[in-house]
């Protein structure tokens, strides 16, 4: 019998169930990942088998025309099913050690279906393997232990070789661990995992998707299955600034998959339909279709479009009027003549915020980014026009840093010194699989490091969680701003304690509170004097005892921070944004 992975058919997903949250179905366990269930192994399949319904649509156009999708729908509740197939398929007995594909040595129950149990000696689990391949074009397969063993070499008879995995108990080592054939093969997996250590090339497979057939001629990188680069999700989310939504706009949200192949009087048809039978203004409708079918930007330019739209309504007063907003925003400008207007324009009270994350693709090996090879793996086989999504709502505190004070020192000596130090390192630690290195500047450098001295102080002040709060970072030219707040889906989420401390004499206190925090660090003087630190060596002076965060919290995976950047070097101690001002 063939494995489950080529049986994989549309309407007819693995019988295979287990109990995630929603949130996770984004950032965890999403298409193409592999999850854990009891003592088995699988990977979530393509939304091509995923079922939606019309409840849980989440209506967020500005994001969705951004990421190209018609609509966004929440992963199935309770009452929905995910689709799952086995993944890997390759399975060992720790009581008879033998090691194949499921299917292989698996029992069977009364009814002719598959149980976790060896069929040899009747033992109780069998235990997936702990080692995968993967490429960085996101193709992923079972870890190639044939190939392995024999070193490359062509079996002339497959009937003839059995492979068993033993460990040894007094090697907690790859060394420990060996694979043995048959026919007198014999290898431990040492050196197994990590870029170049598998000559074989990628097949191509793609197991969430049902298929094996793609062109990749990328070399496979070993890893171990719960690997945190076996899969990166690339999510992007946006804040819902206007909630209100007129009836035309809501009517063609909901019918843009049937609309977005249509045009001419095929398209006026249509209108002409969906307005009379949900007593819509034709004309209105015409009009909403006529305003969105202009060119928009789209792929990073709407990202930042997006970003541009919130950090002005974040700078604007949304009052609210009947307490079905959904963003509630109080500013007040800070005066320059006072202490915290060297160093703030603006602090809003974010009493209420609607946050839409979306989950557009994800990649294997390495981060998919503009400088890396590492491509967006496909979520489904054929288009299906809609993209995961989840909506949390929330509260939190937004800082506009006065862009003087922000151009001043970003043109100082000490700034470009130590951006130039970063960068340095960054093209020093690059792989060889990245084509080009981000650049970061003086900008987003500072106002990335003051995000998280912040984010620590206000966990400390209010009380939260530092995993609950997040930040979201403004830092393109002619931006300054930082917006921390506590959209989760958990009850940690919006009790009011964030947004209560967001007065301007409150966050004065808060950032003088993080600037003698920052004077000193556990690891000092090792910390404040490194020079490459961090996954990529992106980071200078930062550590855990410092300034990095639950990686939930952190736009940029802990990454382009530098405890300088606030309160100086042991040199050079005035070159620092805040001692400046602070100190």
């Amino acid at each position: 019998m063939p494995p489950v992975t080529k049986k994989l058919k549309r309407g007819n997903p693995p019988p295979v169930k287990t109990t995630v949250r929603r949130s996770q179905l984004i950032t965890t366990f999403g298409v193409g990942s592999v999850i854990p269930v009891e003592s088995e192994s699988f990977m979530i399949a393509g939304l091509d088998l995923w079922n939606t319904k019309e409840s849980d649509r989440i209506h967020e156009p500005r994001l969705s025309r951004s990421m190209g999708a018609t609509s966004l729908f929440a992963p199935p509740g309770s009452a929905g099913m995910v689709p799952m197939v086995r993944f890997p398929e390759w399975v060992h007995c720790p009581k008879c050690s033998r090691l194949d594909r499921f299917w292989r040595i698996a029992d069977k129950d009364g009814k002719g279906d598959y149980i976790n149990k060896c069929r040899h000696c009747i033992t109780p689990r069998l235990v997936p393997s702990r080692f995968v391949a993967c490429c960085i074009n996101g193709h992923i397969e079972d870890f190639p232990y044939d190939p392995w063993v024999h070193r490359g070499a062509v079996r002339e008879s497959a009937e003839k070789h059995s492979l068993s995995l033993r460990t040894d108990s007094r090697n907690s080592t790859l060394a420990g661990v060996t694979v043995t054939c048959t026919c007198g093969a014999s290898r431990t997996l040492e050196g197994a995992l990590g870029r170049g250590s598998l000559t074989k090339r990628c097949s191509g497979s793609s197991p969430w998707l049902g298929r094996d057939d793609d062109a990749c001629s990328e070399s496979l990188v070993g890893l171990q299955r719960g690997a945190s680069n076996v899969w990166f999700a690339d999510v992007r989310s946006a804040l819902t600034l206007d909630h209100a939504v007129s009836p035309a706009e809501e009517l063609l949200e909901r019918s843009r998959s049937t609309l977005e192949k249509l045009a001419g009087t095929d398209l006026d048809a249509v209108l002409e339909i969906l307005a009379r039978t949900n007593g819509v203004n034709l004309d209105e409708l015409k009009e909403v279709v006529r305003r969105q079918s202009e060119e928009e930007p789209n792929g990073r330019e709407a990202f930042l479009q997006l970003r541009r739209d919130e950090y002005s309504a974040l700078g604007r007063e949304h009052a609210e009027e009947d307490g079905f907003e959904t963003f509630v925003c109080e500013p007040h400008v800070v005066e320059s003549d006072t202490d915290a207007g060297h160093i703030l324009g603006i602090v809003s009270k974010v009493s209420k915020l609607r946050e839409v994350r979306a989950l557009q693709g994800f990649s294997r090996v390495a981060v998919s980014t503009g400088e890396s090879k590492a491509r967006r793996a496909k979520l489904s086989t054929e288009r299906v026009g809609w993209l995961p999504a989840i909506e949390v709502l929330g509260e939190g505190i937004f800082l506009r840093l006065d862009e003087e004070a922000i151009a001043q020192w970003e043109q100082s000596s000490f700034a470009r010194s130590r951006v130039s130090l970063l960068n340095q390192s960054l093209r020093a630690a690059a792989p060889e699989w990245v084509e080009g290195v981000q650049q970061v500047s003086p900008r987003e450098l500072l106002i990335h490091t003051l995000s998280h001295a912040v984010l620590n102080e206000l966990a400390i002040d209010t009380g939260y969680p530092a995993s609950s709060i997040r930040e979201r970072l403004y830092t393109e030219p002619g931006q300054a701003g930082i917006l921390l707040y506590t959209a989760t889906a958990d009850s940690a989420g919006s009790l009011g304690g964030l947004c209560a401390r967001g007065t301007v004499d409150n966050m004065l206190a808060v950032i003088d509170a993080a600037t003698e925090r920052s004077q000193w660090c556990a690891a000092d003087p090792v910390c404040l004097e490194s020079l490459a630190t961090g996954a990529g060596a992106r980071n200078l002076a930062a550590c855990h005892s410092c300034l990095l965060v639950p990686e939930v919290s952190c736009e940029l995976m802990n990454g382009y921070l530098d405890r300088a950047t606030l309160v100086g070097t042991a040199t050079d101690p005035s070159g620092g944004f805040l001692t400046n001002r602070f100190m």
